[in-house]
Parts: C-alpha cells; sequence; structure tokens
C-alpha cells in the first residue's frame, strides 16, 4: 500500500492539519523576519514571498474550498527545489530543513479525508454550479499555478543586472496573480490570463537573460530559479500546465458555437 493510501486510513485530520499549519506558519516567519533586514535589492521578494505563505496558511486554518490546493502547490514547489539544490550541492541542513518542511505540508494535507474536509465540501459547488470533473479540473489548474508563483516572484522582484526581462517579469506575475484570482471566482478570463501568462514567460525564456545578483547563500539553486534559464522556463511549464486540462473543454465549447456567434470570428472577404 502506497504512503499516500496509508496516511488517508489513518485520519486524524484536525492533528494534520495543524502540523501543515505550523510549517506553514514557519515560512511566513522566516520570510518576515528575511524582508526586515535582507541582501540589497531582496526585500519585495521576500516580502512576497512571505504573502504567499501567509495567505496559504490563512486559506487552510479557515477551510476555504482552495486552501488545500494553494498549500499542497507551493509545497509541491519548495519540496522540488530542495531536493534539487540539495542534488545540486549536497548535503546542506537548512536546504534539508527547506524541503522537508514543504514535503511535511505536502504530506499533510494528502488523501481523500483532507479532501473531504476542503474541496468535497457542497456548498461552494451548488454556489458555482460544478460537478466532479470540474472540480477536478480546477484543483490541477490552481495546484500548478501556486507552484509557479515562487519563480515568479523570485524572477520578478529579485536584484538583477541591468534591466533586462523585467518588464515580461512583472507581466507575467501580474497575470498570473490576476489569473488565479480569476479562476478561483470562476471567471473564465482567468484562465485566459493565466494561459498568457505562460506565454509570456516562455518569450521571455527566449528573449531575456536577466542575472540576480546578491544571493542569500545558496547561490546556485536561488540564481537558477530567478534567471531567464531556471525562473522563465519552470514558470512557463507549470502556468501552460495549468490550463492544459481546460483545453479540450474550450475547444468542445468553441465547436458547439454556432459559426456567426463565435468570438474573434475571422472574416473571409
Amino acid at each position: 500500500m502506497k504512503f499516500v493510501e496509508r496516511l488517508a486510513g489513518i485520519g486524524l485530520e484536525k492533528e494534520r492539519v495543524a502540523v501543515a499549519l505550523l510549517a506553514l506558519s514557519f515560512f511566513c516567519v522566516v520570510y518576515s523576519l528575511l524582508a526586515l533586514s535582507p541582501p540589497p535589492g531582496w526585500r519585495p521578494v521576500f516580502v512576497a514571498l512571505a504573502g504567499c505563505y501567509v495567505i496559504a496558511f490563512l486559506a487552510v486554518a479557515c477551510r476555504w474550498f482552495w486552501g488545500r490546493w494553494v498549500a499542497s502547490g507551493l509545497a509541491w514547489s519548495g519540496t522540488m527545489l530542495g531536493l534539487v539544490s540539495l542534488v545540486m550541492l549536497g548535503w546542506q541542513p537548512a536546504l534539508a530543513v527547506y524541503g522537508g518542511l514543504h514535503a511535511l505540508v505536502l504530506a499533510m494535507l494528502a488523501g481523500g479525508r483532507m479532501a473531504a474536509r476542503y474541496e468535497l465540501q457542497s456548498a461552494w459547488r451548488e454556489r458555482f454550479a460544478i460537478d466532479e470533473f470540474g472540480a477536478a479540473r480546477l484543483r490541477r489548474y490552481v495546484m500548478r499555478a501556486s507552484a509557479a508563483l515562487p519563480s515568479l516572484i523570485v524572477w520578478a522582484l529579485g536584484p538583477r543586472q541591468g534591466q533586462g526581462g523585467w518588464m515580461l517579469a512583472s507581466v507575467a506575475a501580474l497575470l498570473a496573480l490576476g489569473g488565479l484570482a480569476g479562476t478561483l471566482s470562476m471567471r473564465t478570463w482567468g484562465i485566459l490570463a493565466t494561459a498568457v501568462a505562460g506565454i509570456v514567460a516562455l518569450t521571455g525564456f527566449g528573449l531575456a537573460r536577466p542575472v540576480l545578483v546578491g544571493a542569500i547563500g545558496w547561490t546556485d539553486p536561488v540564481t537558477w530559479v530567478g534567471t531567464a534559464p531556471g525562473g522563465m522556463a519552470f514558470a512557463a511549464v507549470l502556468l501552460l500546465a495549468a490550463v492544459s486540462p481546460f483545453a479540450g473543454p474550450i475547444v468542445r465549447t468553441w465547436r458547439s458555437l454556432p459559426r456567426y456567434s463565435r468570438p474573434f470570428k475571422m472574416s473571409r472577404r
């Protein structure tokens, strides 16, 4: 039996939520403290990262239906970054704690019983008239978009030599944040904004080459995530993967529309 299946069979939902909140609060406090006396140019990054974890903490604590998705997305991103950093740099206790705490959040919020506390609530499904398949697509979207946020933040707000790529980074970050907020409000434009953010990030990967400066000691992984070869590519893949579950329904809806009512209809003249 898989670990997640065993964890789902254990139960102890309240206790697991408490452990996940404890780990999330650790990152809220750490990033807030780092923002007080950061290396030159890194204050906006730490403030924004602290804000992400505060939102995830509140969403999980308040049992908002999307809370588990956002926290799991951030946890997945942090786990992968910690693992890649350990492979690149070798064993370092700080990186092990960083990745391990994110993995702990991911494990504590996994399983069907935890889903019953959040996305399986009937109130929000009745309010937005969403079925099981729609909820599954929304879950994949929110987790992938949330996992892209740390890379977008470091890419957009991190210090760099020159101004190369700053505009692309800002546009992609704003579109991604707006798209996530809009999609959680069940607005179609949120999906479109996220898709455009992924395209902008992919364009930045090919055109811009910003170089971060003033890394906080974990030079290789931090720089890799924030520079064009790392942050843009990673964010672009996650954002485009986030909107991929909606590609099929969008195409089917488009084909079902009468030709005269389709938006952006091209003239044959």
